[in-house]
């Protein structure tokens, strides 16, 4: 115990004292947080206005769709459906079958799918539906501004949150002989690697943590954007995608023989990547992800971040929690456990 501690604090100022760390991880979030609000910030303050919905006469569900304030019914025709959309006087139709016709991707046709989704389980769950408020779960419990350009913040925080990989990187750097000299010093001494690596993976995570909440303070208190209705899952999902951050960091940083700044690269690369797909460069690119790829969406892990932060904090859907929280534990596990493989494996002829 006394050991993890000294190998804490040593890796910890190290990690302090190295630019790079404190650029990527904690200033250029603020940067690029800064340049998103000045691109999106008009769009950002849309108000949200009535969703018009289409349906036929004896529908079954119309009653609760009469009753939900944020929804303007439209009983229109089947050969109606295609005219309407096309002149955007309805952003979507409810068939008979609860199924949903729309033109487009975007904040109303998704609340409109999550009304019906829940009207399903409801359904499913055989228990009445006038029982259930839909303008509580959708208008009236959140002073939140329902808006797809909010989606950019989330996956912001969400490559963010993965930032850890530097770190990561770091950190393995420190425990091979080839690629510093402390390494090539720590692989001549007694010093368990094991000890060493779960230090680094300590550090990595409480630093990456400390710099997301520097950023998640410079986003409601100097950009007045409040992102966050609900704390617990939101909380876990931000740890979570710290925690894979850091298990990717170790692999690249073990799994090849690249220079550290070479590695640095590719982790730039692929985070950047993973939220570009994410929906982080505008809604479009996630919503066509979503609708031809949908899933890419659902295994990217960046993806899985935003998507949930998105659900709980702006639609009030807690459907897909367990199932992101089961995958990103799972590919933290899997990360470590093969890099924890190839660092065994690793034998120098000298150093």
């Amino acid at each position: 115990m006394k050991s993890l501690l000294r190998n804490c604090i040593y890796q910890g100022k190290c990690s302090i004292r190295d630019w790079g760390f404190s650029f990527w991880s904690v200033l250029y979030p603020l940067i690029l947080a800064v340049f998103l609000y000045t691109a999106f910030n008009g769009m950002i303050n849309m108000k949200l206005e009535d969703i018009d919905v289409g349906i036929e006469d004896g529908n079954k569900i119309s009653y609760i769709l009469e009753e939900t304030d944020l929804l303007k019914i439209h009983k229109i025709s089947r050969d109606e459906i295609k005219e309407k959309l096309d002149n955007g006087e309805i952003d979507g139709f409810i068939d008979n079958d609860l199924n949903i016709t729309v033109k487009e991707s975007g904040i109303n046709q998704t609340i409109i799918r999550e009304i019906v989704e829940q009207i399903k389980q409801m359904e499913k769950l055989n228990r009445p539906i006038e029982n259930y408020d839909f303008n509580v779960n959708y208008v009236l419990d959140r002073n939140q501004k329902a808006n797809s350009m909010i989606i950019i913040f989330y996956s912001l925080i969400a490559m963010f949150s993965t930032y850890g990989v530097f770190t990561g990187i770091e950190t393995v750097s420190f425990i091979q002989a080839n690629l510093s000299n402390i390494g090539a010093r720590i692989n001549v001494t007694p010093l368990k690697k094991h000890s060493f690596l779960l230090a680094g993976i300590i550090v990595a995570l409480a630093l990456n943590l400390l710099s997301n909440g520097l950023l998640l303070i410079f986003i409601k208190y100097v950009l007045k954007i409040e992102l966050f209705k609900e704390m617990k899952y939101s909380s876990i999902f931000i740890i979570l995608g710290n925690l894979f951050g850091v298990s990717l960091g170790v692999f690249i940083g073990v799994s090849n023989k690249k220079s550290v700044n070479v590695k640095t690269l590719i982790s730039i690369a692929l985070t950047l990547f993973l939220s570009f797909l994410s929906g982080m460069m505008g809604p479009d690119i996630k919503t066509m992800i979503d609708t031809r790829v949908p899933v890419l969406g659902k295994v990217n892990p960046i993806s899985i971040i935003t998507n949930n932060l998105y659900r709980i904090n702006l639609l009030d859907s807690t459907k897909s929690v367990g199932e992101g929280i089961f995958l990103l534990s799972v590919y933290s596990i899997v990360l470590i456990s093969i890099s924890y493989v190839f660092l065994r494996r690793r034998n120098y002829d000298s150093i």
